[in-house]
């Protein structure tokens, strides 16, 4: 047989000039052997699958893990962090909805609340909820990136997927019970878009109050490469990220709604909480379709207006996460305060 060779990406390659060295970007590695060895075995799985394929009828196998199928809104399999063992315990004993789980079932305490949520249709908060805010310190800037990652590098110093950052969106509220300030960045054009990136973040920022992401270790570990890539900024970076506030565990400790379904994702908390604010019908409506619309407003030879559209899109999805974020801390705020 002919020799095999696989080739991948070399992640470790990094971009030194305008063009990619095809000679280094690339690692090959000779599986000849390899795919010698499993022959025996591959002709053993081919004879198996052509007998199934010969059957005048399918064969009648049950659903398994790596089948998705809708679930009702009751169903266990929403139950966050239920290890498959207990999965397969509850459904042996016939139990597929939350509502006939026993009370003796062995759960954690975070999976106890999630279950009472949900059978009981309200939302809980923990009674230590409130404290969590008061380590805020105004002007809370809310703040949130949009990025890229492709395999080839574009730019000087960039490695394989390495993430470019192309937008952010801030809202700045001055003090309690006062309409924010919003301020943002779009990359318009097709050039290396990260010093006018951080720039204007910079600005944006300012150099006192917390800024609240949801989801800490994203937005940090995105300034950290830029504050490799570029090194003038490096002070003003480490400033920045000593003020980020991760409003994520604050939601994931405190509180659980039936809605979340098992996750934590904004794009679930959001409309649970705030039941006015929706990412339903957004031309652009999570982080994948920002960054194939930001490819093809860069990349692509649109018309004047069709750019006009895309540049709205993204700015209202970007913005609608920052606002996502006052709207929450605002509902957990009054959620954490007694009623008198």
């Amino acid at each position: 047989m002919a020799s095999v060779w696989l080739a991948h990406i070399n992640r470790k390659y990094v971009l030194t000039g305008e063009t990619v060295d095809p000679r280094q970007f690339f690692l090959f590695r000779n599986l000849t052997r390899r795919v010698q060895n499993l022959q025996p075995e591959l002709v053993l799985q081919l004879r198996s699958q052509f007998r199934v394929l010969a059957m005048p009828k399918a064969p009648d196998v049950p659903t398994g893990d790596r089948c998705n199928r809708p679930l009702p809104n009751d169903h266990i399999g929403y139950i966050p962090r239920l290890h498959a063992s207990a999965m397969e315990q509850l459904e042996e004993m016939g139990v597929e909805s939350i509502h006939d789980i026993p009370d003796d079932f062995e759960l954690s305490e975070f999976q106890r609340r999630a279950c009472t949520a949900m059978q009981s249709g309200k939302p809980w908060f923990s009674p230590d909820l409130k404290g969590e805010f008061e380590s805020l310190q105004y002007p809370i800037h809310f703040m949130d990136f949009e990025t890229v990652n492709p395999a080839i590098p574009r730019f000087a110093g960039m490695h394989p997927y390495d993430q470019i950052p192309f937008q952010f969106s801030v809202h700045v509220q001055q003090e309690p019970g006062v309409g924010p300030n919003h301020f943002e960045f779009l990359a318009m054009g097709n050039g290396d878009p990260r010093p006018a990136f951080i720039s204007s973040l910079c600005d944006a920022l300012g150099e006192h109050g917390n800024i609240v992401v949801y989801n800490q270790q994203f937005e940090s570990q995105r300034l950290w490469e830029l504050a490799g890539w570029l090194p003038e900024y490096n002070q003003r970076i480490r400033d920045i990220q000593c003020r980020l506030w991760d409003l994520l565990p604050v939601v994931r400790k405190h509180v659980y709604h039936s809605a979340f379904a098992g996750s934590y994702s904004l794009k679930y908390v959001l409309p649970a909480l705030v039941p006015e604010m929706t990412y339903e019908s957004m031309p652009v409506a999570n982080g994948q379709d920002a960054g194939l619309a930001w490819e093809s407003l860069v990349r692509g030879n649109l018309a004047q207006p069709e750019r006009d559209r895309i540049r709205k899109a993204l700015l209202d999805y970007c913005g609608q996460d920052t606002l996502a974020m006052v709207r929450l801390v605002e509902r957990l705020q009054v959620a954490s305060t007694p009623s008198t």
